[in-house]
């Protein structure tokens, strides 16, 4: 993600039901919304700068915003520094509520669609109303509709953003709805703006065919889809979807306005209708000496100078390129509108070493236990690692084996600082517990396959030689042959040969190994792309990885023998592809598209894919019921595709759900039900009880039952009496029931197997989490404070536990994204600190209180560190006369972790100091 350079902004994020029950006309204030958990943050984008403009055009410009936003936070600073008295208190309690008005955007809001029939109210004449204000739907990002979220904007500003989204498009042109709604929504990705460049060029795509052995599924001809290999089949590629080009000088240029010190292989970026990645390549090098001319012609059919332009877009990035007379005409609309390149997203200067495999990338590997046990090995042993409590291990457990200053001071995991600075802090209960519970979640992520290799995610990138052949309108060869791919990363370990994974992931044959080559005109012409992987413009790898194309998708390649040995190389899948009626869209077909994407039918087909895969371990390879699961898992490439088709108001069958559902074989013949339900998927894998805490509380709830009832009538354990050789009825009975009844899948399939593997290895574990001896003082500063703020402050204690709890359900009930929790877990926290420093406002005084509220008696410390945290650390450095201690890599250092040793350096803070974390 690029560096985020403005503060996050608020808004109301609202169920439909709420605004149902108030007839459709909500008062709400933000401190309301703050308390109702309400209100969610989001980084800057587009349409939210478009607003600010909109809203200020005689006023505050946005720079006068950021600039304010900044002051109040600096004098919020300095208050907390001050003594305590009625003035201060009220006016850092001021401080914050200008703080939320400045953050909050009061025009834009995200609703939740509980019911349809809210979304059609919410869409008729009437509308609705919050404080006092009409709201309009503005549009439904790909990513909101799936969990059925609208964006609404007020009808003070619904025009004139309108009008700017739509930024002069031919409005005559036919699209298919679904997509047009999906561009539109380009506005609102979270992106950064840079620099407009000096000449943009759109150029028609790099297109190649060539021939290949593919298996080819049909679904249009008959009930069942129709499985065909098909040999020498002719194919085409777009070999540049979703790419273009940027000029070495113009990429240094915006990695440094985006506050880096390296030039990027490449930008993922935002425009009008326009998204993609852009790759570091100097395409006018090879004009002048390869092409040997300047002169290319457009995607209008117009000559253009190369040497006048600093980017190169495709027809696949500037989706409705047709929809302009021309680039100029384009880039004229986008001035007057306010639209302006902006970036989501940076490739890194550095490609990490390690990373995680997921189930989805092992599901398919036909692994023995003692390649199980190999494969799972360096997972166990960072966990044991960790187990003893060393300080220094637990720092590199918590971070990485990278650590550096930066970590430190970007960091906002406040107790890892601590530990950086002061090595008792790991007997302080918190940050043991915390540990501990990281370990815990550490040990549950690998029982469901997040296992570490060696290796990385990175872009994937065409080939980009191929496209400057194909805009100079030479024959497209390319540097890389069929087969062949470039990773400067993998080049440089000397590595040939890797595998290859994009999720989400279907089967075995969405699996590649990547051979890779790096002749001296690779190194030459690829030289600033150094942290993507080139794939050739040849071959089937992004047909098998489900449909992979450049506009920022990654892949995670690993050179692990244990997966490599595993992999069978298999023909790519081609589903037979269906197309969406195009027509001039009105709101009423963009309203019906968004209802088309409403709920998550991609995870749900993923999911019964998995449970395919456990049914089919218990069935030799050579059996018909194997041989029929097999078949069934590859259609669910197919199902997938069309569960995505289905959201652009493609016509699109399910899959069928006599596989899945036992209801649904009631009316089947006898033999057909009969077999049906012999391979029936209709459970999740044992393994997924880790994913879905209900589903591991009934299996929890199943096992006790009858370990209960075999005690009672059979005088041993359920597993002593599986394990008997020889059964009476009743026994058989009982076991049949068990299993009959059992709610999950408890196959031996290779995801079941690994789980229980690390169950075996950690379950019987006692780790060394003992409690011991800490002097919470060291917290602290010699600052006093009287009873009354300590009463005052112990009551918002008791109100934060009760408001955690809440918190807690709802985010469980509502089953947000990882982000989305992360950024309404700091917006709660920012509550209770506003809060804290309302009743008292010197910092040095409140941490006092709160380390006293909290570690004088056995009870939650949270409390502590999200309120005075930065005060802790500040405390900490001034003890420890501001050195931190790092773990760093040293072939003679006396830390062993990882299969890796480091040593302990000690490292200057300049300054007391640290950068702030909230409001970011």
């Amino acid at each position: 993600m690029a560096k985020q350079q403005s503060s996050l902004k608020y808004i109301f994020k609202i169920h439909s039901s709420r605004l149902r029950k108030s007839k459709w006309n909500l008062n709400l204030t933000i401190q309301q919304a703050i308390e109702n958990e309400e209100i969610v943050s989001l980084a800057d984008s587009s349409v939210l700068r478009f607003i600010r403009e909109i809203n200020n055009k005689n006023n505050n410009t946005y720079n006068d915003i950021e600039k304010k936003i900044k002051e109040i936070k600096n004098e919020i600073k300095q208050i907390k520094k001050k003594e305590i008295n009625s003035e201060n208190k009220k006016k850092i309690k001021k401080l914050y509520d200008d703080l939320y008005n400045l953050l909050f955007v009061k025009d834009y809001v995200c609703i939740v669609i509980d019911r349809i029939q809210d979304y059609d109210r919410m869409n008729s004449k009437k509308g609705f109303y919050i404080n006092g204000v009409k709201f309009k739907r503005l549009l439904a990002t790909t990513g909101g509709a799936k969990n059925s979220t609208v964006v609404f904007v007020s009808a003070n500003v619904y025009e004139e953003l309108q009008e700017r989204i739509e930024n002069g498009r031919n409005k005559n042109k036919m699209l298919v709805p679904a997509k047009f709604e999906a561009y539109k929504s380009l506005a609102c990705s979270a992106s950064i703006p840079v620099s407009n460049p000096k000449g943009v060029l759109v150029v028609k795509d790099c297109e190649t065919t060539f021939k290949a052995n593919v298996i080819k599924i049909d679904d249009t001809k008959s009930q069942y889809p129709i499985i065909t290999e098909e040999k020498d089949y002719l194919l085409s590629l777009v070999d540049s979807d979703g790419y273009g080009l940027i000029l070495p000088s113009l990429s240094e240029k915006w990695s440094k306005e985006l506050g880096e010190d390296y030039i990027a292989s490449g930008f993922c970026i935002r425009n009008s209708f326009c998204k993609g990645m852009l790759f570091t390549f100097d395409f006018l090098d090879f004009a002048k000496n390869i092409a040997k001319n300047n002169i290319v012609i457009d995607a209008w059919g117009n000559q253009k100078d190369i040497t006048q332009v600093e980017v190169v877009l495709t027809t696949s990035m500037l989706k409705l390129w047709d929809s302009y007379n021309s680039i100029e005409h384009y880039l004229e609309c986008c001035e007057k509108n306010g639209y302006t390149f902006s970036v989501t997203k940076i490739t890194p200067k550095e490609l990490e070493n390690e990373r995680n495999l997921n189930y989805q990338f092992i599901q398919s590997l036909d692994l023995s236990d003692v390649q199980i046990d190999k494969l799972i090995d360096p997972t166990v042993e960072e966990i044991k690692d960790v187990l003893g409590g060393d300080y220094r291990k637990s720092i590199l457990f918590l971070k990485g084996s990278h650590v550096n200053e930066d970590i430190f001071n970007n960091n906002e995991s406040d107790f890892v600082k601590a530990l950086m600075i002061e090595k008792e802090m790991i007997k302080d209960p918190f940050v043991k517990n915390k540990i501990h519970n990281m370990i815990k979640k550490r040990i549950n992520e690998a029982k469901v396959g997040v296992l570490k290799v060696r290796g990385n995610f990175s872009t994937i990138s065409g080939d980009p030689y191929s496209l400057c052949q194909s805009i100079f309108d030479m024959e497209v060869t390319g540097l890389l042959k069929s087969g062949e791919f470039y990773s400067k990363y993998w080049n440089d370990k000397n590595v040939d040969k890797v595998a290859c994974f994009r999720a989400p992931m279907t089967c075995h044959n969405n699996i590649r190994i990547l051979r890779l080559k790096n002749t001296d005109e690779m190194k030459y012409w690829y030289k600033y792309m150094d942290t993507c992987t080139i794939f050739n413009s040849w071959d089937t790898t992004s047909h098998a990885l489900n449909g992979a194309d450049r506009d920022g998708d990654t892949v995670l390649t690993t050179d692990n023998q244990i997966i490599l040995n595993a992999i069978e190389e298999l023909d790519a899948i081609i589903c037979v592809q269906k197309t969406a009626e195009k027509k001039i869209p009105e709101e009423a077909d963009l309203i019906q598209s968004n209802k088309d994407s409403f709920g998550d039918e991609i995870g749900s087909t993923t999911n019964r894919i998995t449970s395919m895969f456990d049914v089919r371990a218990n069935f030799s390879k050579d059996s018909k019921e194997y041989k029929e699961l097999d078949y069934r898992i590859r259609c669910g490439q197919n199902y997938q595709q069309n569960a995505i088709d289905k959201t652009k108001g493609i016509e699109s069958k399910p899959m069928p759900k006599e596989w899945y559902d036992y209801h649904s074989n009631k009316n089947l013949p006898s033999e057909v039900r009969e077999f049906n339900l012999k391979i029936l998927a209709d459970k999740k894998p044992y393994f997924f009880t880790y994913i879905y805490p209900e589903l591991r509380r009934v299996y929890r709830n199943h096992v006790n039952t009858y370990e209960e009832n075999c005690v009672e009538n059979f005088r041993c354990t359920l597993n002593e009496l599986i394990s008997k050789s020889n059964h009476n009825e009743k026994e058989k009975e009982f076991l049949q029931s068990y299993f009959r009844h059992m709610p999950v899948s408890i196959s031996d399939s290779v995801m079941n197997k690994i789980c229980r593997k690390i169950e075996n290895v950690f379950d019987r574990i006692k780790d060394n989490f003992k409690t011991e001896d800490f002097d919470f003082n060291i917290l602290k500063s010699q600052k006093k404070y009287s009873q009354h703020r300590y009463n005052q402050v112990k009551n918002l204690y008791e109100e934060y536990l009760e408001d955690t709890k809440l918190f807690m359900q709802k985010i469980k009930k509502d089953r947000v994204s990882d982000e989305e929790k992360q950024l309404s877990r700091s917006l709660f926290k920012q509550k209770f600190i506003a809060k804290a420093h309302s009743i008292c406002n010197d910092a040095d005084e409140l941490c006092n209180i709160v380390v006293d509220i909290c570690y004088k008696r056995n009870t939650s410390k949270q409390f502590a560190w999200d309120i005075c945290g930065e005060q802790i650390i500040s405390n900490l450095l001034k003890r420890n006369k501001n050195i931190i201690h790092i773990p760093v890599l040293d072939e003679n250092g006396d830390v062993e972790f990882g299969g890796e040793t480091f040593s302990m350096k000690k490292i200057l803070i300049e300054g007391e100091e640290l950068n702030e974390s909230h409001f970011k």
